[in-house]
């Protein structure tokens, strides 16, 4: 489970090193939302290889956590910039934001199936 003191630990960012621990808890809280947005699941906090889907996306949301990107992002400005994130919804596609933490969360997904008993149904009979 990501916590602000260990986004900080992990980052070399000095965005991420100066957020402040409230505004980076935000953050975190909505990355995770994101995350459970674009793989129609409940987040685990006990996968490694989801920490780090959901760090990269924490770290690509505070180096745009500013005035300019917000505003653009609150009047429908839907383009990507030169600091490479932006949150979209079109044509009933939903991403995080970042094509990166998108293509490790679709590996993460393809992985916990194939690991899995081989799907994500469970049928009770009583």
């Amino acid at each position: 489970m990501l916590t602000p003191e260990k986004v900080k630990k992990q980052s070399s960012t000095r965005a991420v090193q100066e957020m402040p621990p409230e505004r980076l808890s935000y953050l975190i809280g909505e990355a995770m939302i994101r995350i459970e947005l674009f793989t129609s699941r409940p987040f685990v906090d006990n996968d490694s290889r989801l920490e780090t889907a959901h760090f990269r996306l924490v770290e690509a949301m505070v180096l745009t956590d500013n005035d300019e990107v917000l505003g653009a992002e609150a009047r429908g400005i839907n383009s990507e910039s030169d600091q490479g994130y932006s949150w979209s919804i079109e044509r009933a596609t939903v991403t995080t934001g970042s094509s990166f933490v998108d293509s490790l969360l679709r590996q993460w997904m393809k992985f916990t199936v194939k690991s899995s008993d081989g799907g994500n149904i469970k049928v009770m009979l009583l």
